[in-house]
């Protein structure tokens, strides 16, 4: 089954969430975005998910691989 990838990316100030065909939420915290995206990952049963996150200064620095849901 194929890997889903989400990001969480600052644009105008504010952090979304980005994906394929994907574009969700915008929140103040990048925290909060990383939460919601984490929630969208778990609803993603079986199909692994990795989470890109945008570094403060602009990069995309971190990936985290979200385990599969069975």
């Amino acid at each position: 089954m194929a890997e889903l990838h989400y990001g969480v990316v600052q644009q105008d100030g504010r952090w979304i969430i980005i994906g394929q065909n994907l574009r969700y939420g915008s929140y103040k915290h990048r925290s909060s975005a990383v939460r919601a995206a984490r929630r969208l990952a778990r609803q993603s049963i079986g199909r692994a998910v990795t989470l890109h996150i945008q570094d403060d200064a602009g990069p995309i620095l971190r990936t985290q691989n979200m385990p599969e849901e069975a």
